[in-house]
């Protein structure tokens, strides 16, 4: 017996199916689907942890005859079984979904205390006197937007960082959600799309009576963004929470990225995968789209990260912000053009 053999005799007597190995083997589906039809062989660290998930020596399994070793029952996984969340899917999606709503409602906070504690509309000035400066009027408003905004930029950075770890450890997760969760999901969303609806109206509502009838300007910008900040850290938290239920969609995808990152991995070692190639006409284009997304990627993080730059120096009036804004531009531009031979 092979190693594919040996793989799916021990996988089906433990009455284990594909999806649940590939999640404890942070693989897709269709790997272990490969790896026991033969197509494909797995990496060493692979094989190690394929040992200890089955019990068995390395040499038994890849070489070895496992149909005559006998299974303990206590491995055997009991007909009918619910699927459960063995890679902590359902924590990492909740706390996905505040680090990015948290991301969205602090610098918008930031901008409510900005305009409510500094007198930017209110400021009169007489005439033949300089006018004073942005950072003169913004003592304290000013310290917590740039806060506000490093903030979310730090909240986003980590947020894309763990779920492409998370991703990348586990390309496909086993639908484990039961009616009793989704519908108490979906009572919880019901929930908290009245709390958006709410503050948005009030936060319309107060900013046109602030700034109209009473004339404070900025009071009614204060209300506007802190009772925004409410509707859109509902608003984005509530889009997050369903969405964790579509488990299949993240499969989807998971499946869709790691096709476009093989293509691209098999198409740079060209001339030696002509034959390949050949064999799969969509590899070019999947490799392709591999490509425009990781520069994408690096083109809006160098426009994000020089945008903040400015935005800090403006509001320090300071009248060079308009620099790191074109060295940045330039740089995106640069790397929108170079990236791809790169890569290819």
């Amino acid at each position: 017996m092979g190693f594919s053999e040996n793989l799916y005799h021990l996988r089906s007597s433990r009455n284990m199916t594909q999806e649940q190995l590939a999640m404890l083997m942070g693989v897709s589906r269709q790997e272990i689907s490969k790896w026991e039809s033969g197509r494909a062989n797995p990496e060493m660290t692979k094989l190690v942890r394929l040992c200890g998930i089955f019990e068995c020596d390395l040499n038994d399994l890849v070489r070895g005859a496992m149909t005559e070793i006998e299974v303990r029952s206590a491995l055997v996984i009991p007909g009918g079984a619910l699927p459960t969340d063995v890679c902590g899917y359902d924590r990492h999606m909740r706390t996905r979904a505040l680090l990015v709503a948290s991301a969205i409602g602090v610098p918008l906070l930031s901008i409510a205390v900005f305009f409510g504690t500094s007198p930017t509309s209110l400021v009169v000035i007489d005439a033949g006197e300089p006018a004073p400066s942005f950072l003169s009027r913004c003592t304290y408003g000013l310290p917590v937007l740039v806060v506000g905004l490093l903030t979310a930029l730090l909240l986003t950075t980590v947020a894309v960082y763990r779920h492409l770890g998370f991703r990348g450890r586990y390309p496909y997760v086993e639908d484990f959600y039961t009616d009793e969760q989704r519908k108490a999901t979906s009572a919880l969303v019901r929930r908290a799309r009245v709390v958006a609806g709410v503050s948005g109206a009030i936060a319309l509502v107060a900013c046109g009576i602030k700034a109209g009838p009473f004339f404070h300007v900025s009071g009614g910008l204060c209300s506007l963004f802190a009772w925004g900040a409410v509707a859109a850290w509902s608003s984005v938290w509530t889009a997050l929470m369903q969405a964790r239920l579509n488990v299949a969609r993240f499969n989807e995808r998971n499946a869709a990225s790691l096709d476009e990152r093989e293509a691209a991995e098999a198409y740079a070692s060209l001339p030696d995968t002509h034959e390949l190639v050949a064999a799969n006409p969509e590899m070019p284009r999947l490799a392709q789209a591999w490509v425009k997304r990781r520069t994408a990627a690096v083109c809006i993080a160098i426009l994000a990260a020089v945008g903040l730059l400015g935005a800090v120096l403006l509001a320090l009036d300071l009248g060079i912000f308009f620099i790191p804004l074109m060295v940045g531009t330039v740089l995106a531009m640069l790397a929108g053009l170079f990236l791809p031979y790169v890569n290819s």
